[in-house]
């Protein structure tokens, strides 16, 4: 009776070995990551550390364009709450430009092919 049992049971159990479902998980890791990090999730009992590894790109390339955004407004914020500082600033950066433009007058040296042609 229990070997009925539990004969019923492996027929009703369809389900995959935990073998076969780290392979299927590892090979979408690798090829498909999105679908790979939520069969990690569902499927696979490994330890937090790791989980928090292998998610850990996907944490990064969500967060890399919030921190660029913050960074933007928190400029613009400051450009607009303090008008004046910006523009002194803008002054500063054109005088240091105007002075890098001036063309201050060099020696002119001959060069010896020169000096080869006028001999």
């Amino acid at each position: 009776m229990v070997k009925k049992v539990k004969e019923i049971e492996t027929i009703n159990n369809n389900e995959l070995s935990y073998d076969t479902k780290t392979l299927i998980t590892v090979i979408t890791l690798v090829t498909i990551y999105p679908v790979g990090l939520i069969l990690m999730f569902v499927w696979m009992k490994w330890g937090k550390w790791i989980k928090f590894l292998v998610a850990l790109p996907l944490f990064l390339i969500l967060l890399i364009p919030l921190f660029v955004v913050l960074g933007v407004l928190t400029v613009v914020f400051r450009i607009m709450s303090h008008p004046e500082d910006s523009i002194k600033t803008f002054e500063v950066i054109r005088e240091e430009v105007r002075k890098e433009m001036v063309i201050s007058p060099t020696e002119v040296v001959a060069s010896p092919t020169i000096r080869m042609v006028r001999k």
